[in-house]
């Protein structure tokens, strides 16, 4: 029996592109793998409201390979590639997104560098196919990322991979519920290699992730990977409180030997000033990792499940709304306001 290979792919919004995404997929696994791999498609739909799904249902009663979850409401990019994990039932799995960004020709070399021993495959884009701005901030990040965190994500790397099938499991059973998946696969320490690709201008339809959106995954990153911007806080707490302490000093000499401090007014009400606004960024930053505890304790599911395709027929659809939370839903989660629909 020949081992299947899964292409995990996230919808929001995206009904003019599944079908040519899926086409795509087709023609390839046709011409390059069908002596070699068994198929399977799994459409995970975020919650659209432009019809995807019921398209996804129409592909899923014609088609074997396919298999559709489709969520109750949006819950963000981030678990609807958890749940294509853990749905996916191949012997790899390869994530992309349904707007025809990622190449599906890329997916062939991928496959031979798993084949060659590697249980991580990343497809890192060209740097030189994005804008100034947008390839500005992804280098910062990057950069801020690796410097911070003693975890290294690979710069211009993003959710078009292929792992293995002990990775997906060794995911699956992460608890966490903040999910940044482009940081949990490097941190899992499997073996890894990495091809490059230029990706496509979208087919049709808008770009779900913004640059405040982006700036809020950037966010749940760093606080979920490092403690380093609370220990920056208290570097600046206590470099802070020397100077106000060194300021004490000199204003009680200056005043016992007579002198006037009012020529010092300006410079003061500037120090205080720049106390006052670092004393809101540390709350702020302090805020940030209190609302992960607070997401974790509450353990709400990742997502929930209202219904899922399994195969082509008219049994296919399966509900699960009145199933258990631990049965609908993945290991993870997001923060309030997640982003819908794919990081560019």
């Amino acid at each position: 029996m020949l081992p299947v290979l899964s292409f995990v792919l996230p919808v929001y919004n995206e009904r003019d592109n599944v079908e040519k995404i899926l086409a795509e997929i087709e023609t390839f696994y046709r011409e390059k793998l069908s002596d070699r791999f068994g198929l399977e498609v799994l459409f995970v739909d975020d919650g659209s409201t432009d019809g995807s799904a019921q398209v996804l249902k129409a592909l899923a009663g014609q088609r074997d390979h396919i298999q559709v979850v489709v969520f109750s409401r949006n819950f963000g990019h981030q678990a609807a590639i958890s749940a294509g994990y853990k749905y996916a039932r191949g012997a790899a799995v390869v994530a992309m997104d349904s707007d025809l960004q990622h190449p599906v020709a890329a997916v062939e070399e991928m496959i031979e560098r798993w084949q060659e021993g590697c249980d991580v495959v990343y497809a890192v884009r060209d740097s030189n196919q994005v804008g100034f701005f947008k390839g500005l901030c992804s280098r910062a990040f990057y950069r801020i990322f690796n410097l911070l965190s003693q975890t290294d994500i690979l710069p211009g790397g993003a959710d078009f991979r292929l792992v293995s099938r002990k990775v997906v499991d060794a995911l699956n059973e992460l608890p966490e519920r903040c999910r940044f998946i482009r940081g949990l696969i490097p941190w899992l320490g499997f073996s890894s290699a990495k091809v490059a690709y230029t990706p496509r201008p979208r087919a049709s339809g808008e770009p779900k992730y913004g640059f405040f959106k982006s700036l809020g995954l950037g966010i749940t990153a760093l606080t979920s990977f490092s403690i380093a911007p609370l220990r920056a806080s208290l570097v600046l707490g206590a470099l802070f409180m020397l100077i106000s302490i060194v300021y004490l000093v000199y204003s009680t000499i200056a005043w016992l030997a007579g002198g006037v401090l009012i020529r010092g007014w300006t410079s003061i009400m500037a120090l205080i000033v720049l106390t006052q606004g670092l004393t809101l960024l540390v709350f702020g930053i302090q805020a940030e990792y209190l609302a992960k505890i607070v997401m974790e304790t509450k353990r709400r599911p990742e997502y929930v499940v209202c219904e899922v395709i399994e195969q082509a027929g008219a049994d296919a659809v399966e509900p699960v709304s009145d199933v258990g939370p631990g049965e609908v839903s993945g290991p993870g989660g997001e923060m309030p306001g997640s982003s819908r629909g794919a990081p560019g």
